[in-house]
């Protein structure tokens, strides 16, 4: 059964790279392959169901996702899911805090660890506001966070762009960091994500993100 698991991630894998063909680009100096030198947390926008599997594509080595546990018990991604080790569940409507325990075994094992930090899906162009989550986790450990801006598009003939930034660290503060200093980071990472994404779209000037505070809620069609 394993070893069927195995062909299926693979053969995503493969068909990924063929039919999309993600185009990365590394904006600084640090990071300039996907097989990062030191365990991070990688966090990304989400605009499509393809963003987890297109990132656990690109950073294979040594890497493990955050993945809502609905979607884990979902019977049309249960058998899979389930089955990945690399699948590290998060109960998004209920406090979890098992998950991040979990994030902080595979670090220390020296995995990185992907996580959305929006927690859904939006598909206005906009980002929703960041859960401080990826930012407790990268502080707790002291690992740095890398962020990634995915531009979303999954179509046959186009180049899926991604573009990765420099590793940064949060700051540690002494004690339990308070809501608002996790709040004010979540900030700051959800406004690189942002740029990111501007550019992933071919955007030479990124417009101005309004503060999570000041962003409308997503219109449902």
């Amino acid at each position: 059964m394993q070893l069927v698991v195995v062909l299926v991630i693979y053969t995503v894998r493969v068909y990924l790279f063929v039919f999309y063909r993600p185009k990365i680009t590394y904006v600084g100096e640090t990071v300039k392959s996907p097989r990062l030198k030191t365990p991070s947390v990688i966090i990304a926008n989400h605009t499509s169901m393809w963003d987890p599997l297109m990132m656990l594509a690109i950073f294979f080595h040594k890497c493990s996702i955050v993945t809502a546990k609905d979607q884990i018990e979902d019977p049309h991604f249960s058998w899979a899911l389930t089955r990945i080790k690399r699948v590290i569940p998060c109960d998004r409507f209920n406090l979890d805090t098992e998950w991040a325990l979990i994030a902080k075994r595979e670090i220390e094992k020296g995995r990185s660890v992907i996580i959305f930090p929006e927690g859904k899906c939006r598909y206005d162009g906009l980002l929703n506001e960041f859960k401080t989550g990826f930012a407790f986790l990268a502080r707790s450990t002291g690992v740095p966070v890398v962020s990634v801006g995915l531009d979303g598009v999954y179509k046959f003939g186009h180049r899926t762009q991604v573009v990765v930034s420099e590793p940064e660290k949060i700051e540690r503060v002494k004690g339990v960091p308070s809501s608002k200093h996790l709040a004010e980071r979540s900030e700051y990472f959800r406004q690189i994500v942002w740029k990111l994404k501007q550019r992933a779209l071919g955007k030479a000037e990124a417009s101005v993100l309004p503060v999570a505070a000041e962003t409308p809620e997503e219109v449902q069609a």
